[in-house]
Parts: C-alpha cells; structure tokens; sequence
C-alpha cells in the first residue's frame, strides 16, 4: 500500500462499501492495514481487497472487544486505529514517519473535524481530539457498549499530531436520526449496567444543556441550517438516552401487564436494538 511506515492500521467494518475506499487511500503510507469485518453483505470484502488490505471476520461482541482484536492482527507494535467513515488530511504518513523515528508518547491523538448533511461542521460537531495512535502493548482500547476510547497504562503520556481527522458522520438527516436511535440504545445499556437510576430533572435540563452547548457555546449559529439541525438532533439524543433509561429501569404498570400479556413472539423484557 505505498512505502512502509512503521505503523499497522486497523479499521472495524460491517457494510462500509461507501465509506471504506475514502478511508483506506489515505493510508497508503503503511504496509500492513487490518480490516476486520462483522459480517458485511454489501461489496466491503471487495474494496478492501482491492486497496491490498487484509481482511479478516469475527462476530460482532461490541465497539471495545472489535478494536482491541483488531489490533491483536497487527504486525507492528505501533496502531492507528481509524473508523471506515474516517480518512486522514494529506501529509498524514509523513508526519507519522517523523514522530515513530523517535516517539516521545505511548500515544497520540488527532483533531478530529466532521461533516454532515454534505458539508462539514468545523464548529458545531468538531473539536474532539481522539486518540488514535498507540503502542498495542501501553495501550489499548476500554468503554462499554459505546463511546470507546484508548487508555494509556499509567506512566505512559499522549502527544498530539497536527494531521486533521476527517469523519463523514451522517450523510443525511435519516442517517443521523437512525445512528442517534441506536447509539441512544447503547448508552442507556451502558447507564443501566452501571447502575444509573432515571432521572427526571436530567431529562428536562439535558437537552436544553446539550442545544445551548452546541448551538451558542460551540457555535452552531453561524453554521446556517446544518447547525441547528445537528444541534437539534444531538439534543433530541440527549434526551432519547435518559427516556430510554427510565423505560429499562420503570416500574411495570400492573393494569397493562394484565390485559397485554406476553406472547412467545415478544423479544426479551429490556431487550434494544444495537
């Protein structure tokens, strides 16, 4: 895939045919890319064959447990993980070049800037600095369900590269509201498993916070329609996340259960999508 920087990359799939050849020409400076796939059923396999990446399966057990064994594939102690809708700025390769030539960090992260709707939000949605690139064996990845991140072993530091991450985050308003709808599912898993009890002053003043955070704070006044609709949106999935912990964690009414009992077809009582 070009000449060898000393780095694997290691990217999680399932029907990314979209997104994956983007995300893969701009890594061509490494060798050794990992594609490590839950199943997909649109041409994925295909693209990534084609961009000379190794493809491998395994059955999807969470964001964590993917990534982590996708970095257990990789041939060189170095990893930078990306997501199939993320690709690398120009120059990306070089500078890690630079950095791996003499590495001060166990880890680095990049400043992330996303799009959405066909345009990006560099106010609204970005701003974040992920970690991306680690040593597997000072670093990997931790976080339940979703929303996961790298986790340096204690002693280790983080650096900062100044290549920008790109990140295609929702092509249209449907593909944001179906993501919100899943995501929201895994975060209230994740808030009950840890015991987290509903709150309703959370559920009133949440999504408030989150609009005035997005929408002033970070400004997405002057992002036109696109950032009041992102705002919007991610107030409604602040929101989504609190209703759906309080609909695990309610009361069961006894009127309904009497005179809607369960038939053999209904899923598992708490059971969610993703």
């Amino acid at each position: 895939m070009g000449a060898a920087v000393p780095v694997s990359v290691t990217i999680i799939t399932k029907d990314e045919e979209r997104n994956l050849g983007r995300c893969l020409a701009s890594v061509r400076f490494s060798d050794d890319v990992v594609v490590l796939d839950s199943g997909s059923t649109d041409r994925t396999a295909e693209v990534a064959a084609r961009h000379g990446a190794r493809f491998a399966h395994r059955a999807w057990t969470g964001y964590t447990e993917q990534k982590n064994a996708a970095a257990a594939e990789a041939r060189y102690p170095w990893v930078l993980s990306l997501d199939a809708d993320e690709w690398l700025a120009e120059g990306a390769g070089e500078e890690i070049a630079r950095v791996l030539a003499a590495p001060e960090h166990a880890a680095y992260a990049l400043r992330r800037v996303s799009a959405f709707s066909g345009g990006f939000l560099p106010r609204t949605w970005s701003g974040d600095v992920p970690v991306r690139l680690y040593r597997k064996d000072r670093a990997r990845f931790e976080g339940a369900h979703v929303h996961e991140s790298v986790s340096v072993d204690g002693g280790g530091t983080v650096g900062r590269l100044e290549t920008t991450l790109y990140h295609l985050t929702h092509r249209s308003v449907a593909d944001q509201v179906a993501r919100l709808n899943r995501y929201s599912d895994l975060a209230a898993r994740r808030a009950q498993d840890q015991g987290r009890s509903f709150s309703i002053i959370r559920m009133l003043v949440g999504p408030a916070a989150a609009f005035f955070k997005m929408y002033v704070l970070k400004g997405g006044a002057i992002e036109g329609v696109r950032g009041l609709v992102a705002a919007v949106d991610h107030a409604h999935y602040v929101f989504l996340k609190s209703a759906k912990l309080w609909e695990r964690t309610r009361t069961p009414d006894r009127e309904f259960v009497r005179r809607v009992p369960p038939t053999p077809e209904d899923p598992e009582p708490g059971a969610q999508s993703g």
